[in-house]
């Protein structure tokens, strides 16, 4: 891509370097995020970032991305590891969304598709939330000049995340325990920035104290890649979602 900052294009030598395979980059004004990467599995000949086009921070979103890639490929090949959700995962969050709850013809007919899609929201933060922090923690101690970057977009996350404590269908709603992963990162984001502010929220939601708990975690799992589906695993347990998903061999 043209027009990127050199320390954009030196995360991207690294990831050819590491990986053997570029980044190819798609641009999707539809897409939901501002970007995500699909690493490049079985044979794939790139990895491949969409992005929105009306996005700002394409240098921070391209070094964030590109760090998924790095600590994968920094493990030995025996010790990388796809994150893949269990079958069951969704009737799992429909025991949590239902307790104690009285449901109504439609909320039961509901519950379902809407346990599916928090079952697969829980799972994506699990999987990219704490990693994601370490990876955030090297930008910000690496690259001073991502610094703007990364505050606008780390400002952007935590306030769409907010909007999720009052995500809803008639009764059914995100439970509590599942807010944990994102109060963690609303308090991470308070020290990685500075401001006090943004963990709010989720002290009314009664949120915080599991968010707490979870980001202790991240201080007493060593940093290094090695130690990434360890840091999975034990934010799972804390979070009451070990059981919702497997590590498998990734095949590049």
């Amino acid at each position: 891509m043209r027009h990127l900052r050199a320390a954009t294009k030196g995360i991207l030598k690294r990831v050819e370097d590491l990986s053997g395979k570029s980044i190819q980059f798609v641009s999707d004004e539809k897409l939901p995020l501002l970007a995500t990467l699909q690493i490049a599995r079985n044979g794939a000949d790139f990895h491949v970032l969409r992005y929105k086009p009306s996005a700002e921070s394409l240098d921070y979103l391209i070094a964030f991305q590109a760090g998924f890639v790095l600590r994968l490929y920094e493990n030995e090949p025996d010790q990388r590891f796809d994150f893949s959700p269990a079958p069951d995962a969704g009737r799992r969050a429909e025991s949590l969304i239902l307790d104690g709850l009285a449901l109504s013809a439609d909320e039961r007919k509901a519950l379902p598709a809407f346990a599916d899609s928090v079952a697969q929201w829980a799972l994506m933060n699990l999987r990219s939330l704490p990693i994601g922090m370490r990876i955030d923690r090297w930008i910000a101690d690496d690259f001073a000049e991502l610094r703007a970057q990364q505050q606008a977009c780390i400002a952007v996350q935590v306030q769409q995340n907010v909007d999720l404590l009052s995500f809803r269908q008639g009764k059914l709603s995100i439970p509590t325990g599942l807010l944990a992963g994102i109060a963690s990162y609303a308090l991470f984001a308070e020290r990685l920035l500075g401001d006090g502010s943004f963990s709010v929220p989720y002290g009314a939601a009664g949120a915080l104290t599991r968010g707490e708990q979870l980001l202790s975690l991240l201080d007493g799992v060593p940093s290094g890649p090695q130690y990434d589906c360890e840091l999975v695993d034990r934010w799972a347990a804390a979070a009451g979602l070990a059981g919702w998903y497997n590590w498998i061999p990734y095949v590049p």
